[in-house]
Parts: structure tokens; sequence; C-alpha cells
């Protein structure tokens, strides 16, 4: 028998594919994803390369090559994962029924689109996320016999170059297609669909031919051992540089995917021209990696899955028991189905094999039973997707109502604002125009020219050595007549006073006016500044006018008797009336301005703010009435909750009172909110089977209630009709608790 050719180029190729995919899956090497254009390439070519080895191809054989090789340990690592995940009981794997079925019928990539499933996404949302690929491989391995025996006998019946064209065409024509699709359509589209990714695969098979009808033309250049290398290294470093720099969002990502498919083809034809024929240690380490690659590319992503599902912050360690476990069971998969005729295979690695096979398909097994009695939720998820639609563009209606009121309170209050600050320009014009009534003695007679400049539309009354006497006749008549103003000024004491009592009747007479008493200089002789002062304690509406303070050391204001005024003295004399009156009408001024503000303010913080993701979105229906000025933000997100949170922190903008309702919310999480709006009133509602513990703020874990009484759905992620009323109402009670 002819011995078998080596190509160890190939196997590293292999390798490379595999470590670059397996570090995309761990997030370390961004532009990972594009190893699967080689192995699509790889694929095509080795597919057909077989197929052409064998001195008689038979469909049967091929289809029970690939069922061993490709199949069974798919099947494994499907049934097996389902065991696995079946152990974390806080994973409800909810496509568990519709996913595992499009796996191992092979058209998981199609499911994947029609669920709207992100192979990008950074976050494992199901252990099979990656195999949509398999449904590619799949559903080419089934129809290329019939591809390979149609084009074989044209190549054979009329001219070889005649298959190798037609395959030159439809992989351009195809590639053209890829290309076309990625900047029209849906990336995610582009990227699992069948057709736009069938260039890679038909790339390969159009090498084969070309290689095997063709192979005795290759140059002789590719032969020369150091420039094969050469350029045999150039390409694989031009690959790395495009797995480091090219991620899923690069403008050049199909750029990027064509280039790889097409250094793959000419790696292959360099790599077929490095026959190896001695193997060292490094060959053989590399052998070994590759031939188990297909299986760590299975095994990789539920590994992972079953990881992100695990507490393990030491993100070296938890990727490296990633990588050494993945390692592991690939192995022991491929050790137990892959059986090699060898004369010195001894029988205890057969017996081991058999033992080992044994046991994965009994763990199988248990996974076939889970799957065949699982559920498939398609049409309740389908339900509550149009009902969460729904409340979805319950919340956009609410946000932009929200958002509406929000301008026209702001505008409003604004205005009242300016108003009040205009008001307050505005005091010594309402000041000037006052009906001031003055009623007094010769001191106030001196000042009249100059009471008249300040209050034009006052009246006053003054004559020589009045008393206070005289002043309950006067107010009566002003009374009388309808004449009496406000505010109304007393200057009377000079000549002495009526008492308190008669004082107290006159200050009653007045109402609810403001009264302003004005004290005297000479009190050593009079002995009346004691009675007014009492006065300005006993009644809020009176006010003193301490004229002998602010004339006390202005003997310049006085003529010889120290009493009656000069120009000067008449002068200051109306400034201490009107500045007094003045003051006490900014003063309440600024007292209602206050009061308004303290009022809004008020009212700003009994406004409540939701904050959540789709726990609180389901009860959206039920709270909304009631709570229907409130705001809602609702992402699953939690860092885009957060932002937003910054953000409207720093505009001011956040009422006192916050409630966040989310499920499976995280303790840093909690924390990262409680330091932000540590000034505010935190209220959580949460729903999760961890027990979290805070420090400042007030947290309900409504988990074990809504669990005991079957509130859940069938995710167990959202809540049933009665579950939503009886979230509904502890947020109601919360708040009408505070």
């Amino acid at each position: 028998m002819k011995k078998r050719n080596y190509y160890k180029d190939l196997d590293f190729i292999r390798l490379l594919s595999c470590i670059a995919v397996l570090l995309y899956h761990l997030n370390i090497l961004k532009g990972g994803f594009l190893a699967v254009c080689i192995f699509f390439v790889l694929t095509g070519y080795l597919s057909c390369v077989s197929a052409f080895k064998k001195e008689k191809f038979s469909i049967i054989e091929y289809y029970k090559d690939k069922f061993l090789h490709i199949y069974l340990p798919l099947l494994l690592v499907v049934f097996i994962s389902i065991v696995s995940v079946d152990f974390l009981t806080s994973v409800n794997w909810l496509n568990l029924k519709p996913e595992t079925t499009s796996v191992i019928f092979g058209y998981n990539n199609f499911w994947q689109l029609c669920a709207n499933l992100d192979y990008f996404t950074r976050h494992v949302s199901s252990p099979f996320m990656h195999f949509w690929y398999m449904g590619i491989l799949l559903q080419f391995e089934l129809v290329f016999p019939i591809l390979f025996i149609l084009l074989k006998k044209i190549g054979d019946k009329l001219h070889k170059s005649i298959p190798c064209l037609i395959l030159s065409i439809l992989s351009i024509g195809l590639t053209i297609y890829f290309y076309l699709s990625s900047i029209q359509d849906n990336v995610m589209f582009t990227y699992y669909n069948t057709f736009t990714r069938l260039f890679s695969i038909l790339f390969g098979v159009t090498v084969a031919f070309i290689y095997e009808y063709y192979k005795k033309y290759n140059l002789k250049i590719l032969n020369k051992k150091i420039f094969n290398r050469i350029i045999f290294y150039s390409y694989i470093i031009v690959l790395i540089i495009l797995f480091i720099f090219i991620d899923s969002k690069s403008k050049y990502f199909a750029i990027a995917m064509i280039i790889t498919s097409i250094i793959t083809c000419r790696l292959i034809n360099y790599g077929t021209n490095n026959n190896l024929e001695h193997e060292n240690k490094i060959n053989k380490t590399i052998k070994f990696f590759a031939n188990i690659s297909y299986e760590i590319y299975l095994v990789q992503y539920p590994v992972i899955f079953i990881f992100q599902n695990i507490s393990m912050k030491n993100f070296y360690l938890k990727n490296s028991l990633i990588i050494i476990i993945t390692i592991l069971i690939s192995y022991l998969i491929n050790f137990s189905i892959k059986y090699k005729k060898e004369k010195n295979n001894k029988i205890k690695y057969k017996k081991i094999k058999i033992l080992l096979l044994i046991i994965l398909l009994s763990i199988s097994s248990y996974g076939v039973y889970k799957y065949l009695i699982s559920k498939d939720y398609t049409k309740e998820a389908e339900k509550l997707k149009e009902e969460l639609a729904r409340n979805e563009e319950l919340m956009k209606q609410k946000q932009i109502e929200y958002e509406k009121k929000l301008k026209e309170d702001t505008e409003a209050w604004e205005q009242v604002l300016n108003d009040l600050n205009t008001g307050e320009e505005k005091i010594k014009e309402v000041v000037k125009n006052l009906h001031v009534i003055g009623i007094g003695d010769s001191v106030i007679l001196d000042a009249i020219p100059n009471l008249y400049k300040y209050f034009p539309n006052g009246y006053f009354d003054a004559k020589q050595s009045r008393t206070d006497y005289e002043a309950d006749e006067i107010i009566a008549e002003l009374k009388k007549k309808n004449m009496l103003g406000e505010p109304i000024v007393f200057g009377l004491g000079t000549n002495g006073q009526c008492g308190i009592r008669c004082q107290r009747e006159i200050v009653k007479m007045c109402g609810n006016r403001k009264i302003f008493w004005i004290n005297v200089t000479n009190d050593y002789e009079v002995h009346v500044n004691k009675t007014i002062k009492q006065l300005t304690e006993e009644f809020n509406n009176v006010y003193l006018i301490d004229w002998e303070t602010i004339s006390k050391g202005h003997k310049d204001y006085f003529i010889y008797d120290g009493v009656h005024l000069r120009k000067k003295g008449q002068q200051a004399y109306a400034d201490a009336i009107y500045e007094s009156i003045y003051n006490v009408y900014l003063e309440e001024y600024r007292q209602k301005k206050e009061e308004i503000i303290n009022k809004h303010n008020e009212e700003q913080k009994t406004k409540i703010n939701f904050y959540g993701n789709d726990l609180l979105l389901n009860v959206l229906d039920y709270i909304e009435n009631d709570f229907s000025e409130s705001k809602f933000e609702i992402d699953d997100n939690f860092n885009n909750i957060y932002k937003r949170l910054k953000e409207q922190k720093e505009k001011n903008i956040l009422p006192d009172n916050l409630i966040f309702v989310f499920s499976n919310i995280k303790d840093k999480d909690i924390n990262k909110i409680l330091e932000l709006l540590s000034d505010y009133n935190l209220f959580f509602v949460i729903s999760s089977d961890k027990k979290i513990n805070i420090n400042n703020g007030e947290i309900i874990n409504i988990y074990n209630d809504i669990n005991n009484n079957n509130y859940f759905m069938f995710d167990k992620k959202h809540l049933t009709k009665d579950g939503n009323i009886y979230l509904s109402n502890i947020i109601k009670n919360l708040v009408k608790d505070k």
C-alpha cells in the first residue's frame, strides 16, 4: 500500500484557526471569528480531496464516514451539554427544545436567524450559539457527494477544465453575493445564511479540483523550500493581523472574510507542497491538537456557557480552566469515537475506548430523555413577545408624555421664577404707588414734602402738638369715607401718648393693615418708646421705625430743640419711613417667593422615577395609571440604566424617590446605584434567587413569594397576570408607606 502523505502545514492551519476561534469566544481575540472562513475552505478542500482518493466513490460510505466523524461527536456534545446545563438550577434554557432540534436536523443557522440571535454579542445566551456553523457544514455535507459525482463526471467525460471553470464562476458569483449582502442586509443574515457563506466552502472545493486535475503543472518555484516557507508564513502573519485588528463592527468586516478565504486557498497550495516524512515532538503536538480541533470547536461554547453561570472573578484562572476542560473533554470524545486500525493497537486501549464510549452514550441518553420531555415554548414566547412589545409601546408613549409634561412644567416653573425675580425688582415701584396713610404730629409735618416725593399716592394728616388721643377719630373718619389705605404710618409720641390700652384700640381699628409706628428722639421727656415697642411685640402687623437709633449722633438733623427737623433731617426722616416700608414689603415678597419655591420643591420630592428591566416592563400595564406622572426607564442592559442615572443626576433632574425593579440584579450593580445616589430615597424590588444584602437603602426580594405561588411564566423570568398583580400591589404599597 502506498504510504499516505502527511502535510504538517494543513494541521498547523487547523490549529491556528482553532486557537483563534477559541480566543474569540473567550473575548480575547476580537477578530477570531474570521478563522471560521478557514474552516469552511479546509472543509471544502479536504472533503473533495478525500473523495478523489477513493478508487470508487460511494455516497453511502461518504455519509457513513461523516456520521462517525462529524455527526456522532456533535450528538454527544449536544446531549451531554443538556445534561450539564440541567445541573445549573439558576439557568432556565427556554429554547432547549427548538434549538436542539435545529442542531440535530442541521438548520441551526436559519433557526438563529429567525430567533434574532446575535453571534457577536459578548454574552453567551446559549451553549449552542456556535452551532450555526454546524448547520451550514451539515447542509454542505448532505449535498456534496451529489455535487462531486456530477462535477467529476463532467470532468472525466468532457474536459477537466469544465468543473474547474464552473466552480470558479460559482465561487466568484457567491463572493459578490456575500459582499453585496454585507452592505445591504442585516449583518447576522450575512453571517448565518448558508448561501452567503457558501463561497468559502466552494473556494476549497475549487482548489481541490484544480489541484487534482492540474497538480503536475504546479510551479516549480513552490517546491523551493525557502521561498515556500517565506510565502507561507507571510500569509500566516497577515491572518494574525486580521484576527487582531478586524472586529465584527469594522467596515472591512466582509472584505476581511473574503481575504481570509483567499489566503487560506494560497496556504493550502503552499502547504501541500511541504510533505512531511519525519515527525518531531513539535509536529506531533501540532498533529495532536489538529486532530481534536473539531471536537474543541464543538465543546468550547458549552464549557464557556457553564462557566459564565459560575461565579468566578479571576479572569485568568477562569479562562485557563475553560481551555483545559475544553481540551480534556474534546480528547475524550475523539479518543472514544475514532478508532485507528494499527497492528500495535493494544487490547487494553480498545477496552478503555469502549468503556469511555459507553459512559458518554449513557450520559447522552439522559440528555436525549431531557430533550424529549422538554416543552417547546415558541408559541408562548411569541405571545409574551407581543405583550412586551405592547408594553414597550406603552412605555415609549408614557416617556413622550413625561418628556412633554416635564418640558411644560419646567418652562412654566422658569416663567414663575422669572416673574418672581421680576416682581422683586418691581417692589420699589409697588411701594411708590402705595396708598400710604400718614397720621402724625409736627415732626411728620416737617417732612411732608419729602414724603410725598416717596409716596405720591399717599394721604398725610399731620398737626402741631397732636397726640395719639386724636388718632382714633381720624381713622374712623377715613374708614367712613372709605379712604383708609395701607400701610398706615403713625408719627405720634413727641407730645405724649394716650397709653398702651388706647394704642391697642387704635391698632385694632386699623384691622389687618400694616402699621408703621415711629418712635421719638426725646423719649427721656415723654417715655413713649417702650410702649411703642411693646405694640410691635404684641401685634404681627405693627412694625417699628426706630428713628431714635437712626438719628442718634446726627445733630445736623435737628434744630435747637433736638426734635424738629432741618432739611437734612427731613430727608433722613422720610428715608427712614420709606426704607422701613420697602424692607417689610420686600421681605414679605421674599417669604412668598420662598414658599412658592419650597412648595414646588416638595412637589418634586413626591415624584417617582422607575428604573428596571423586563420585570418592570412586564408589570408596566398594571401600575402606569397609578404613576401616570412618573418616568419609566427600562433596559435589559444595566450599564445603560446606570449611564442615564449619572446623566440625570448631573442635570439635577432626579426626584428624591427612585424605585428599581429588576430580576436577577447583581450585588455590585445595586452597590453602584447606592454609591451614586446616596442622597436619594432608593427602593429596590427584585426577583432573584440570590440572597442580596445592602448597607443602606430598602430592598424587597419577591423571588420566594412569587416562586411559591407559581406566579412565574414558562421562562421563569416574566410573570403571569396574577404575578404582575401581586408585584404591582407591592410597588403601590411601598410608595404608600413612604
